[in-house]
């Protein structure tokens, strides 16, 4: 990991010092109202916030399921963000109240497959399967929450190494009026958050802080990343869908970076909005082992590059 080169430093947000009081266990907390909207540069680009792995994602050092639906929550709420959550089939039943409350705060939620399993590492009849049960575990809170649409997400977005697993597993989504929720700008949070693991749970603000400043440039300089490949790949801007882990990481540091996004010119859109882009309906043909963002696959595909038959 590297320190991003887009802006050098940031001040300790009240929600960050806020976030290593409720890692610690010290209590909950009213978040600080939205700060600075005065100094906010007029949107002229659109991205939408998405977090996987719902209610929250598994960590070596365990996670606080409470104080990472709190925070994040809290921090969407301070900046007037509708995000869409996607969630692990297994986990709904133990975390039932904890989803309830993103439907409660008018985001919307999809599922993954029941166990967040790939599909590179099971056979097209197996994955179907675990998308089934990923969508029999939420589809009856939804429901009940009078959420109509039916959202998807791949695993690590995974969508295939060969064209059969693509085009079945495609097929079997379009076939249920499953919406496929792509990303296209897909940070390394997971390096960060075995990082901020590292620290340990007693917060000591000057690594929190660093830890903060090299993430939050690390997400920054990948927006930046991605919105130069649309210009010389695309020709035009597009809307962008961020793709976060929900995870005690993002739980901290996810006002501040909500903040800086903002400062960049961004207006916050939702999944159905961004996902009306006409990039995300073009077709992709990328097989490699790696999961990519949407635009990141779109100009990787050759179709000199495509398996054999």
């Amino acid at each position: 990991m590297t320190r991003g080169k887009h802006i050098k430093s940031f001040r300790m947000p009240g929600i960050f010092v806020l976030g290593l009081l409720l890692i610690a266990g010290f209590g909950y907390a009213p978040a600080q109202e939205k700060k600075n909207a005065d100094k906010k540069k007029t949107p002229t680009k659109e991205i939408c916030i998405t977090f996987n792995e719902l209610p929250a994602a598994k960590s070596f050092a365990g996670v606080d399921r409470e104080a990472v639906t709190y925070l994040i929550l809290e921090a969407l709420k301070a900046h007037a963000v509708k995000a869409t959550g996607f969630v692990v089939g297994e986990n709904v039943e133990t975390g039932y109240d904890l989803l309830g409350r993103w439907l409660n705060d008018g985001h919307q939620l999809g599922n993954m497959t029941y166990s967040n399993q790939d599909l590179h590492e099971l056979g097209i009849e197996q994955y179907i399967q675990e998308i089934k049960m990923g969508a029999a575990a939420i589809g009856p809170m939804l429901d009940g929450f009078g959420q109509k649409k039916r959202y998807f997400r791949y695993p690590y977005l995974h969508y295939g190494i060969t064209v059969e697993a693509k085009e079945q597993v495609t097929l079997y989504l379009e076939d249920r009026n499953y919406i496929v929720a792509h990303a296209s700008v897909v940070p390394e949070d997971y390096l960060y958050n075995l990082s901020l693991e590292k620290l340990g749970k007693i917060p000591d603000s000057a690594e929190y802080e660093n830890l903060m400043n090299e993430y939050i440039n690390h997400v920054l300089d990948e927006i930046e990343r991605v919105e130069r490949l649309c210009k010389e790949f695309i020709g035009r801007p597009v809307r962008q869908i961020l793709l976060l882990r929900a995870n005690r990481l993002n739980a901290i540091y996810l006002e501040e970076m909500l903040t800086a996004i903002e400062n960049m010119g961004y207006k916050f859109i939702s999944l159905d909005r961004a996902l009306k882009d006409e990039v995300y309906g073009k077709t992709e043909a990328y097989y490699d082992t790696r999961g990519l963002g949407y635009i990141d696959m779109l100009r990787l595909s050759d179709p000199d590059l495509l398996p054999a038959e």
